[in-house]
């Protein structure tokens, strides 16, 4: 391992704790300068919520619009001559999760409008899970067999040198058998387009149509990845409040990213052209999270010439759900943690980034400085608001400075200011969410309850399954302690029960 990677795997940890650790010594120090750096801050916080927010109520209206087109007659219509050459090759990849579950995620490509003799699905089993995965092999083979152009599945091995136990060298594994069967149909590579789907994805039943479309929508469709709207929408009313808000800011946090491009990475579902893909070797089997780390490794192979293209049709995911309220808890903590450990990008592309020279030298290192400022923010956001009032609460003497007479007042202001966010967010996914099942009086009691208490949750939520699992990663990979082993969210089966808006 280099110098300077070694480096850059500790300033970001490092980064975050001087940056807290450093404004609890000053408080008492000099709690005039934390109020005043706190309050510059909150400034700073309120305009990009601001900023945010209004890229959620147009990214909200989008959805809406383009979730209501039936993109099969788009495009039929605007190339006639050309979307009928285009496959589909959908990867599933699984471990330990029960039939049920596979059989709802087949079930909603099957239901796709998009040709099935167009779609080649790959469930992809790990190899070491001899007790149930070959006999669900079997199954799913006999009961899809004749729902889809191709359906394979296949075995990972186990402890493959260099490896990861992950997602990332499952699917790597299953995409060269499929990369074969591609080859012996005669399949020209550059028709085709690969979506990676966790267990739990349904996809909506526009996406591949989508995703054609805006493939051959393209001039250059090898250097993008299609990003769709990921909603954690399948089982939204059976998780606790706090579950249920940390999955709909992730979902509304894509939503924002989906209107801003330049700023988006590969997240859980994505698609890229099969030809890009041999290009970049597949997916890393490096790393637990192969899919942040993939934009990466295209943007690098590609010098820069790779970039997001917003699907606004949503792939349907579960929320995180134990068999009770502690276990819940403890899977949503893990299961963030382990999508936090994208800070282990950070020393991948400053390295890359240094050794590029073909990639515009603005451009890189604001490609950097970016995802630096994302894992900081994401760690110390929420330490920073609250330590913001400490001092007038442990300091008397600034308590009578005027300074710290009206620190409360203009703070306070900031903090209310910064629900404009909120009750958009509120507002939105009151709209976005399905309806909940059973009476429509019980609906809206459920609705009230949730505006009602979820701002006292949002900042438990925040700190619990956003800061501390962000700093509990970047602690990590500052020690040289990094995940050598994906942690897989349990999964329960869950009825089907989306419905689409405009439905």
């Amino acid at each position: 391992m280099s110098l300077s990677r070694r480096v850059w795997e500790i300033i970001p940890g490092l980064t975050t704790w001087v940056t807290i650790v450093g404004l609890l010594l000053l408080v008492r120090i000099s709690p005039h300068f934390v109020a005043t750096f706190v309050l510059l801050y909150a400034v700073y916080w309120v305009v990009r919520i601001i900023i945010m927010t209004s890229y959620l109520i147009a990214g909200f209206f989008r959805y809406r619009r383009e979730q209501k087109m039936d993109w099969q007659v788009r495009l039929k219509s605007d190339f006639p001559d050309r979307w009928e050459k285009i496959y589909h090759l959908a990867f599933v990849p699984t471990y330990k999760e029960d039939i049920s579950i596979l059989r709802h995620t087949l079930g909603a490509i099957k239901n796709s409008n998009y040709p099935c003799e167009k779609l080649i699905v790959v469930v992809a089993f790990e190899e070491r899970e001899k007790e149930l995965a070959p006999g669900y092999a079997k199954t799913i083979l006999h009961e899809f067999e004749h729902s889809f152009g191709g359906i394979l599945t296949t075995f990972h091995p186990s402890d493959i040198p260099g490896e990861v136990r992950g997602k990332g060298p499952n699917i790597t594994w299953a995409a060269r058998r499929a990369l074969e069967y591609i080859d012996n149909r005669k399949i020209d590579r550059d028709d085709v387009v690969v979506t990676t789907l966790d267990a739990d994805n349904r996809v909506d039943e526009n996406y591949f149509g989508n995703v054609s479309w805006a493939f051959l929508n393209e001039p250059d469709p090898h250097h993008k990845s299609f990003q769709p709207l990921p909603m954690f929408f399948n089982n939204v009313w059976q998780v606790p409040l706090a579950v249920k808000m940390t999955a709909m800011g992730s979902s509304f946090w894509q939503m924002i990213q989906a209107m801003r491009p330049h700023h988006a990475r590969n997240f859980s579902a994505h698609s890229q052209s099969l030809k890009a893909l041999v290009e970049t070797d597949f997916w890393s089997v490096e790393t637990i999270v192969e899919d942040g780390h993939q934009y990466w490794r295209s943007y690098f192979k590609f010098n820069g010439n790779h970039h997001i293209v917003p699907i606004f049709v949503p792939v349907y995911m579960d929320a995180v759900q134990g068999e009770n309220l502690y276990n819940t808890f403890r899977e949503q903590y893990l299961q963030r943690r382990r999508w936090f450990w994208g800070v282990s990008d950070v020393p991948y592309v400053f390295s890359r980034s240094f050794r590029n020279g073909s990639i515009p030298f603005f451009y890189k290192w604001l490609q950097f400085g970016r995802l630096f400022e994302s894992h900081w923010s994401l760690a110390t956001q929420s330490f920073i608001l609250l330590i913001g009032w400490l001092p007038g609460v442990l300091d008397v003497e600034f308590q009578n400075s005027v300074l710290g007479y009206n620190f409360p007042i203009v703070y306070r202001a900031f903090l209310l200011a910064a629900w404009i966010g909120m009750i958009s967010t509120m507002a939105i996914a009151s709209m976005i969410v399905p309806p909940r099942p059973g009476s429509r009086a019980i609906y809206i009691l459920t609705l009230v309850k949730e505006w009602i208490f979820a701002p006292l949750m949002l900042p438990i939520s925040g700190i619990l399954f956003s800061a501390i699992p962000a700093i509990d990663s970047q602690t990590r990979m500052m020690f040289n302690k990094p995940f050598t082993v994906f942690n897989v969210t349990k999964k329960f089966a869950v009825k089907s029960g989306i419905v689409r808006v405009g439905d």
